[in-house]
């Protein structure tokens, strides 16, 4: 018994420091394959928003399965069509009052100099007002087109992704494997509960910032919309990112913080409120382990990943969770302690 315990502790260490070059080579996969990866996963969870709307259709208004599918992909197409438009004639109008939201910047802060001066704080105003004049954030944000073709480049991979999944699923053979099912189910209820919890912020946001007629409106409501999607920061940066707007329009008055204030409660509402009852359980995560797949996703795919983080961690743990040796793991990203 004695001369079995070197070993086993031997055999115990050897498996953690195979799963540790393990992890790490995965990693590295993921990271040096993420311009193939990223529009492949982002293409199967459409795919399954797809798949959803379909069934709903066909079970709700007895369609046949070609006509909610076809009804499914042009509600998706004019989706995202009327989000490219609107926010195209958004930024185009933005960027024809620059200058005059540069000039309001400058007089801002030479109030707030002056008010500082005035209580014996000596400011160098001509640097401050020339380092405003020169702000970067301007020319970038005329210069965004050069953006545009990696974006275009990812979109045509996930529309080809897309049309091998909806064509090809014909003469695919259904998923009998248990934890494929499971994880598929999943998946599918978080994205179709996330979708439209983040459809209500946008909407209500879109309302709030089009009533106090706050500049690029429609393209705050869109980030509204998609940074739902990020768990734990994201409603907090939905609120965060209109703050320069708001400012340039409103100054320090009170639209300024009525709009914040806004806001801030319909995320909290929205997202702590009625989005938990309908998820129920959700996806069995515990809140250290969505924090902590959001920084992994993110250093591993950037901007991307933190969207895709919850569904992916919660894709592996299923994974996890029918293999016997890491079931433990699996345990643990749900919160609890093995036995």
């Amino acid at each position: 018994m004695r001369a079995d315990k070197p070993y086993y502790y031997y055999l115990k260490t050897s498996a953690v420091c195979l799963t540790i070059i393990a992890a790490g080579i995965v990693t590295a996969f993921l990271v040096y394959t993420k311009a193939l990866l990223i529009p492949l996963v982002i293409s199967i969870f459409f795919y399954t928003i797809l798949a959803q709307m379909t069934l709903y259709l066909r079970h709700r208004f007895h369609f046949p399965k070609w006509v909610a599918l076809a009804f499914s992909i042009l509600l998706f197409v004019a989706f995202f069509a009327a989000v490219v438009v609107f926010t195209v004639n958004a930024v185009g109008d933005f960027l024809k009052g620059v200058e005059v939201y540069r000039q309001s910047l400058v007089e801002t802060a030479n109030n707030v100099l002056t008010t500082v001066q005035n209580h014996g704080i000596t400011v160098d105003q001509s640097f401050v007002e020339n380092y405003l004049r020169d702000l970067p954030v301007f020319n970038w944000l005329k210069n965004v087109g050069g953006k545009v073709f990696s974006v275009v480049s990812g979109a045509l991979l996930i529309v080809l992704f897309m049309t091998f999944f909806l064509f090809g699923s014909k003469k695919t053979p259904p998923i009998t494997n248990p934890a494929i099912k499971e994880m598929l189910s999943n998946v599918s209820v978080y994205l179709s509960v996330k979708l439209t919890a983040s459809l209500i912020t946008g909407i209500v946001a879109a309302g709030i910032l089009f009533g106090f007629q706050v500049k690029l409106a429609i393209v705050f409501a869109l980030f509204v919309f998609l940074l739902n999607f990020i768990p734990s920061v994201g409603s907090i940066l939905a609120v965060l990112l209109p703050i320069p707007v708001l400012f340039l329009q409103f100054g320090l008055g009170h639209r300024f913080f009525i709009v914040l204030g806004l806001l801030s409660i319909s995320e909290f509402i929205i997202g702590n409120m009625l989005e938990p009852r309908f998820l129920g359980e959700g996806l069995d995560l515990h809140p250290a382990t969505v924090v902590t797949s959001l920084i992994f996703w993110t250093l591993v795919w950037g901007v991307p990943g933190a969207f895709l983080s919850v569904p992916l961690t919660a894709s592996l743990k299923i994974v996890l969770s029918k293999i016997k040796h890491t079931r433990a793991v699996a345990e643990f990203m749900a919160g609890r302690l093995p036995n």
